[in-house]
């Protein structure tokens, strides 16, 4: 196995590994075995003093019901979070907690943080500009994973992700599939992980097949995606929910053909996801819709970006809105900013953490 020399840095962890789900898990794992440990104590510390979980037995039940839902659903996804276990030296319980941890808080709220925003821009060629910061709670700061990687029977896959969990933050594909993920706020109904949907729509070929893949019912956790394959052009904004808390499963719409379209993680009046409860974003999040509005803005000023070192430049420059630091927010802070052009299947990366070693990442895939 792989070896690696952990520092007391902060910085990304790169993983750059093919094989077979348990073997890239092992080495993800191992790469990031200073963090997985410090993470899951952490997460159950967070789950304990903000949600209505009540005890640690608790989660780890949830956590547990989440594991065995995965392995019908997927087996492929235990098998890579056996190997973060195994890579890691940790156990299955403490490594389903922290895969699952999401899953968890949503279904136990009243938990709730920023998390993340997405500009999709429309060039002058027909071709699309996505922007992306990835947003979540600080204790990720810092230790986020850049992953270069290869499954078995599967395509290349290039994204950032979070220590101890699925490939299931941003991501691109070498069929040109492109996936980000801005959270909603409604409560999770136990049902398919999001987590392992997300993931495993990653590795799609084509647009129907990612969106089949994440709008599986029933659905836990109330999300929003947007999703590109460069091959077609195709563009969509698709908002993923249940009957339990919306009138309706799904709300997709084709944005290929818009100068530009906005998300962070508030359900504005275009979504047409229509809430059983009215969205609490707007109250509880101090920052989601101030993002959406200044997102919105950037099109009415004629400053969209219009090359991808320019929305890299705006969305990873520090301005308490758009781009959070530690010091400005205790809830949810920017932990990275990405570019994807799905057409020419390029993706950056750029570390939020100023201090980093290494702070820019480019995959041409």
């Amino acid at each position: 196995m792989r070896k690696y020399n952990v520092t007391k840095e902060r910085a990304m962890r790169y993983v750059k590994a093919h094989g077979s789900f348990y073997k890239v898990g092992c080495e993800v794992g191992e790469a990031c075995r200073a963090d997985i440990p410090e993470l899951y104590e952490r997460n159950v510390n967070y789950l304990l003093n903000h949600t209505r979980v009540g005890s640690s037995g608790r989660m780890h039940q949830t956590a547990a019901r989440y594991m065995a839902a995965a392995e019908r659903l997927w087996p492929q996804s235990v098998e890579f979070l056996l190997g973060l276990a195994k890579g890691a030296n940790v156990n299955k319980r403490m490594i389903s907690l922290t895969a699952f941890t999401e899953e968890i808080s949503s279904e136990f709220p009243p938990a709730v943080s920023d998390k993340c925003s997405t500009l999709v821009m429309r060039l002058a060629d027909g071709n699309h500009l996505i922007v992306h910061n990835e947003d979540y709670e600080p204790q990720n700061f810092g230790k986020m994973v850049v992953f270069d990687v290869t499954f078995d029977g599967f395509p290349r896959l290039a994204g950032v992700a979070y220590p101890g969990q699925l490939f299931a933050g941003v991501s691109l594909n070498a069929y040109g599939v492109a996936i980000t993920n801005n959270g909603l706020w409604p409560e999770a109904r136990p049902g398919l992980p999001k987590q392992v949907l997300h993931c495993y729509a990653s590795l799609a070929r084509d647009m129907s097949e990612a969106e089949h893949l994440l709008a599986l019912q029933p659905n836990s956790v109330t999300t929003h995606y947007v999703v590109a394959c460069g091959l077609t052009r195709e563009v969509i904004s698709l908002a993923v929910s249940n009957l339990d808390t919306s009138e309706t499963n799904v709300a997709l719409r084709s944005i290929a053909n818009l100068p530009s379209f906005a998300f962070t993680n508030h359900i504005p009046q275009e979504c047409l996801l229509k809430l059983k409860r009215p969205d609490p974003a707007p109250k509880l999040s101090p920052h989601t819709v101030p993002r959406y509005a200044k997102l919105k803005r950037l099109a009415l000023e004629d400053k969209l970006p219009q090359t991808p070192q320019a929305a890299l430049d705006l969305f990873s420059t520090n301005d308490g809105v758009i781009h959070r630091a530690p010091e400005q927010s205790s809830t949810s802070v920017t932990l990275a900013t990405v570019v994807i052009r799905p057409e020419t299947k390029e993706f950056w990366i750029r570390d939020a953490d100023p201090s980093a070693a290494k702070r820019d990442w480019y995959f041409s895939l």
